[in-house]
């Protein structure tokens, strides 16, 4: 049985020590697409984007510069972090983790494309919170979650991460108090590489 409280708690170290593998590993494959075109959509010309744990900013940071929004980038591996600055200088990129998540500007949109789900339940909880209160009164929430409420592992460069996810149920009730009356949850997406994806918008 793993012991899923300290590969928690190493998750941030394993992706300092394998950012090069990571990145040159990650598949190259635009799944994330449409996802990221529904985002889009619901966003205002030119805004501002949050993209909470953007790791080396391939392909997500790159493709939400090319549409014209004012992005800026978070990870709390800065090795990571390093790559995506040197890669795409015009963004803003801070070294910081999601879960002390305090900047003074609200945005328009927030992304956390396989980023939140390396925090526990209770983090989760939390941090749907700091979103909040990071979103514009009209913001729009992009996440990729688990397909079921639990605990698991994964692997980056032949180390374990951890993973968690709530309950569908739960995230909407949490989004729900937290003023998000539009929300979509498509669990195990086939045409986005089995992701599970949840967007929420406050109108």
């Amino acid at each position: 049985m793993p012991d899923l409280n300290y590969i928690h708690g190493q998750t941030i170290q394993v992706y300092e020590k394998h950012a090069c593998t990571w990145d040159q590993q990650r598949p190259r494959i635009f799944f994330e697409q449409p996802w990221l075109d529904k985002f889009i959509k619901l966003l205002p010309a030119n805004g501002q984007v949050l993209d909470v744990g953007c790791g080396t900013g391939k392909p997500i940071t790159e493709y939400l510069l090319k549409h014209s929004f004012q992005l800026t980038g978070i990870d709390a591996a800065s090795k990571m972090l390093e790559i995506a600055k040197s890669r795409f200088p015009q963004a803003i990129w801070i070294n910081m983790d999601m879960r002390e998540l305090n900047l003074t500007n609200k945005f328009d949109g927030i992304i956390s494309w396989d980023g939140f789900f390396h925090l526990n339940q209770q983090e989760q909880r939390q941090v749907l919170s700091l979103f909040a209160k990071h979103l514009s009164p009209n913001g729009v929430l992009l996440l990729t979650i688990g397909h079921q409420a639990g605990e698991v592992t994964g692997n980056v460069g032949g180390e374990e991460v951890y993973h968690s996810s709530l309950a569908t149920s739960e995230y909407q009730s949490i989004l729900n108090s937290l003023k998000f009356n539009q929300i979509e949850i498509v669990l195990e997406d086939e045409s986005c590489g089995l992701h599970s994806i949840l967007l929420a918008k406050r109108t």
